[in-house]
Parts: C-alpha cells; structure tokens; sequence
C-alpha cells in the first residue's frame, strides 16, 4: 500500500483534487478541549463512525476513490461506507470536529456525512415512533461528495416521503433513505438538535438533506445544483451561510426545479444574513422555496444572479421579510480546495 499512495495521490491531483497540507487549521487538541482522537480504525484514511457522547476530533484527510481496474491490486480495500457516519441508535450529545480536515469520495456511491436516526416503516402500518439520536454537531472542515448527499442528517418515523429515494439524476442514481412525510401533523417531530457549522460542503447537485425538530446550520459555504439545500422541520435556524447553486434544465436534475434551498414543516424557521449565488442557466429560480411551513422569518438575505428571493407552494406557508437589523459578515469558512471561481 506504502507504494500506491503516491500514484493514488497524483491520480487525485488529476482530478483536481488538493490534499489539505499540514497545518491547515489549529490543533484542536488540549486538555482544556478534552478531545477524543478520531480516526479510520483501519488506518486507511477512508471512514469513521462515531456512536457514544463526547467531543471528537479528525485527525486526518478522509480521501475515497476506486480506482480503475489496472490500477487495482488484489484485495485492495474498496470503500463502501460514509465518509463520517453516526449510526442508527446513537446516544446523541455528540460533537465531530473536523479540525480543518478535506473530506472527500470521488465515487458516485461515495457519502459524505450520515446519520439515519429512528426507523423509516414503509409497510403502511402503524409503529412505535423510535426517539432520535439528539444532539449532533458536525463543524470546522470541508466535505465534497460528487452524486451523493455531502450530509444526510435524518429522523425517520416513517418512509413515506420518496422524494429523493433511488432518485435518477442524469446517469446517476441516489442512495439515501425514505423521508418521513408529516402530513401535515409537525406535532410527530421529535427535538434532533442538529447543528452544522463553519463547513464547506459540496457536491455535483443535491448537498443537504436534513429532517428533524430545532436544527441549525451556520456559517458554512454549500455549493451545488437544484435542489442544494433541502430542510424539514420546525424551529429551523438558517444564518451566515452562503449557497452556490448552479442552475440546470430540471430535466437534467432529476425533475428538480431551480431551487437553492427547500423548506418544508418549516414552523417558526428564521433565515437570516445568507448570500445566494446563482450560476449556470436559471429559469425561473427562486433562492428558498417554502412548503407547509408557517410564521417564516426571511431577514438581511441576498442574492445575486438571476433569481428571486422566495416563493411558497402553499396557502400555510406565511413568509415575513425583515430588511437586515445588523450588517453581519460572513464568517471565513474552510475552502473547498476542488471549488473553482
């Protein structure tokens, strides 16, 4: 393996990929931060999971990619799990910091971070409502995926929403899971507390999927396509980020419209001092997009490119704009070093 690793890292470079260099941010080790140390268990520098409470810090780029047949020795290790995965029965309390690490998957299965937390029951009967891993933090790194998710963040009751399910997208197909469609009834979400903040996260299309009660994303920098950021759930805090969002013709983007963030359950949401960019071909985008979701705060958002501010879908979405009470710059992210301007 000692003799692949610089070919695999030249192959990386091809591909336009940078490997983070040393010291690329801070160490985040010290008594006083009382982290635990993370890293592949396999020493492969693919994939970590993480499942009890604590503070956990990366000590490591995560870098997937098969590569081609000629170049692949035999039984050489071929990742098929997330780059950061919380498992289904977590305890929750948990905090990953990705001390300025690069995560990357340049496979078209490759996931970036997961958490599937409850039981997505797709039999129509009805079950006990399974409590979520509460509490997930996610900060300080960058994520790049190229057909997946970069984050999938997840409390499932049911799987009755089959939006992004096996979704096709070009020749490319989605993993993920079954959402969990409320009907309408936001009483049955249970408090997550997912928290994402100061990353950088990318991916060809879709970058975020997020379900769960009291979720805040911060102070990061997302860059994809149609149907970039999508977030349901109530009590929802959206601040500081700045959304890339490259315009397609909906039907090159799996039917998705030109949309940079979707909301929908969206109860009492605030989305405040976030800059929109819109790229590519749009045609009728909108920066954020709201469904069933009532009491919509909107204040100090930009855009720029051509798009709207909002549209909702519904007579429950009720959407208040508020010019910027406080000029608030964005926070310096972690760069993608794959981003190009």
């Amino acid at each position: 393996m000692t003799g692949f690793l610089p070919v695999f890292l030249q192959s990386l470079a091809v591909v336009g990929i940078t490997v983070a260099p040393e010291g690329f941010a801070p160490s985040p080790f010290s008594s006083s931060n009382a982290c635990i140390r993370l890293s592949d268990p396999h020493s492969q520098g693919l994939s970590v999971s993480v499942e009890g409470p604590g503070t956990y810090c990366l000590t490591e780029d995560l870098i997937q990619s098969a590569p081609p047949a000629w170049m692949r020795l035999p039984h050489m290790a071929v990742p098929y799990d997330p780059l950061v995965a919380v498992p289904r029965g977590a305890a929750g309390n948990i905090t990953i910091d990705l001390a300025g690490r690069l995560l990357v998957t340049t496979m078209e299965s490759g996931q970036g971070m997961m958490h599937l937390g409850g039981a997505a029951w797709i039999d129509g009967e009805s079950h006990p409502q399974l409590s979520p891993a509460r509490g997930i933090l996610l900060r300080n790194g960058s994520i790049r995926t190229t057909v997946q998710p970069a984050v999938i963040m997840i409390h499932n009751w049911n799987g009755e929403n089959r939006r992004f399910y096996r979704k096709a997208i070009a020749q490319n197909t989605l993993r993920g899971t079954p959402l969990t469609d409320s009907h309408g009834n936001l009483g049955r979400y249970q408090t997550t507390d997912f928290v994402l903040e100061n990353l950088t996260l990318t991916s060809d299309q879709i970058v975020v999927l997020m379900q769960g009660k009291n979720n805040i994303i911060r102070r990061c920098k997302i860059i994809g396509a149609n149907a970039a950021v999508n977030l349901y759930g109530p009590n929802l805090v959206f601040e500081d980020n700045e959304i890339v969002m490259t315009a397609r013709d909906p039907a090159d983007a799996g039917g998705e419209p030109q949309v940079a963030l979707y909301v929908e359950d969206g109860f009492g949401a605030v989305i405040r001092n976030n800059r929109f960019v819109i790229k590519g071909r749009p045609d009728g985008a909108v920066a954020m997009e709201f469904k069933n979701s009532a009491g919509v705060v909107l204040e100090g958002n930009t855009v720029e490119g051509k798009a709207s501010l909002h549209r909702t879908l519904d007579e429950k979405s009720t959407v208040e704009v508020r010019p910027a009470t406080q000029q608030t710059p964005l926070v310096t992210r972690h760069p993608d070093p794959r981003e190009t301007q």
